[in-house]
């Protein structure tokens, strides 16, 4: 089962895990608050701009014109230095889990820079002539491992300066300021599927509504999103992730045993290998998610049993139930309309797996792609599979250009 191990690349994602609304005293409440403005603070200068502002930090840092001249200065610098190697160690550890090297010693030589920076400082300013204010202790370092001044906040200003940490991030994650549907995700430190899978948790709606959100992963804090997060089942997160060769990744995340029955790891397999064998990128990925509410068209109730099976992974199960149909509705990140169709037939083999994705501009010619997966399980272990892509542009009085199709491509995948 996927829950049973984690594997090292989701190492490197943290956030502190909040306990349900319901459970918290406003005391909690509040340090929960801290904890993900923390984690936001991590990933965004413009996040640690806001908290420094809330937290009376931005006009009140000493500079070298004070009193004390140079020892404040220096002070000032000491106190930023653990800031930085937080950051720049984060950064150290995203690249050794991404098998990223030549990153992590490019990190590992700013570390060392940062330290030797440190105990030139110190060296200096024991040197400098004795006075009131160079002898004044250096404050001490937030509890809130490289967040500045976030225990500074006023417990009344942490919630409307997460909301703006938030809407700040949406910002440089190419998302729009009030899109609620878009998760800009604080950085991630679970160390088990089941950490990271209540760590999402907390940063999602409830389901169903978590169906309709969309997560942005900025892991190393550069301001761009390399991986999407989204939720195809109730406590189950799906996580996929740009790899180091350009490839897309899928992880799966559960908050048990239970509920990660309803992703199968052959379904994980199967994605992503039809993934890479599209040529996908994160943007395409982004693009057919639902970053808002999504209406439901039209749907059968053999169609939401077959799609359960298939979520599971039940192939063979899936294979022996009548064709269904669902259409759904939703709006993407970019305020695009897409309508997704998707039917599952049985053959006499297995079953077709057929979506259909049309993205909606107006004054711009609607963008179709289809895409069939031919399923034939041949044991209990293996499923092959068949891909075709198919795509095109639909005006008004129909096909608009050539269309082109990709494969079919033949592979296998095992439990």
């Amino acid at each position: 089962m996927r829950t049973a191990r984690v594997t090292p690349t989701m190492l490197a994602l943290a956030v502190t895990i909040v306990a349900p609304a319901a459970a918290q005293t406003p005391e909690a409440d509040c340090q929960a608050g801290r904890e993900r403005l923390a984690g936001h603070a991590r990933a965004s200068d413009a996040a640690r701009r806001l908290v420094a502002a809330r937290a009376g930090t931005a006009a009140g840092a000493p500079t070298a014109a004070t009193p004390g001249g140079r020892a404040a200065e220096i002070r000032t610098r000491l106190t930023e230095i653990p800031r930085e190697r937080q950051r720049v160690d984060d950064a150290r550890v995203a690249a050794i889990v991404k098998l990223d090297f030549a990153r992590a010693a490019h990190a590992q030589g700013q570390l060392e820079t940062l330290e030797q920076e440190k105990r030139r400082l110190e060296r200096e300013l024991a040197a400098l002539p004795q006075s009131p204010a160079a002898q004044a202790p250096l404050p001490s370092p937030t509890p809130a491992a490289g967040a500045p001044d976030v225990d500074r906040v006023a417990c009344r200003d942490v919630a409307a300066t997460l909301d703006a940490a938030v809407k700040a991030r949406r910002r440089e994650l190419g998302a729009r300021e009030a899109q609620a549907g878009a998760i800009p995700l604080a950085p991630l430190r679970g160390q088990t599927t089941t950490a990271v899978a209540r760590e999402l948790a907390a940063q999602f709606d409830a389901w169903p509504e978590a169906a309709s959100q969309v997560g942005l992963l900025d892991q190393d804090g550069k301001g761009r999103v390399d991986a999407v997060v989204d939720s195809p089942a109730k406590d189950v997160f799906r996580v996929i992730r740009l790899r180091a060769d350009g490839s897309l990744g899928v992880e799966v995340f559960a908050a048990d045993a239970a509920t990660a029955a309803a992703y199968g790891e052959t379904t994980r397999r199967l994605e992503e290998a039809t993934l890479r064998r599209s040529a996908r990128r994160l943007e395409d990925v982004l693009a057919t998610r639902p970053a808002g509410a999504t209406r439901v068209v039209s749907e059968t109730a053999e169609s939401r049993r077959s799609l359960a099976r298939l979520l599971a992974g039940e192939f063979a199960e899936a294979a022996k139930a009548e064709s269904g149909a669902r259409a759904v509705e939703f709006e993407n990140l970019r305020g695009e309309t897409v309508r997704v169709l998707e039917v599952v037939s049985p053959t006499t083999a297995g079953l077709d797996w057929r979506r259909v994705v049309v993205v909606a501009v107006p004054g711009v010619p609607e963008q179709w792609e289809e895409t069939t997966l031919r399923l034939k399980p041949v044991s209990y272990w293996r499923t092959d599979a068949e891909l075709t892509i198919t795509r095109e542009t639909r005006g008004a009085g129909g096909v608009v250009g050539p269309r082109a199709v990709t494969g079919p491509v033949t592979f296998s995948v095992e439990r």
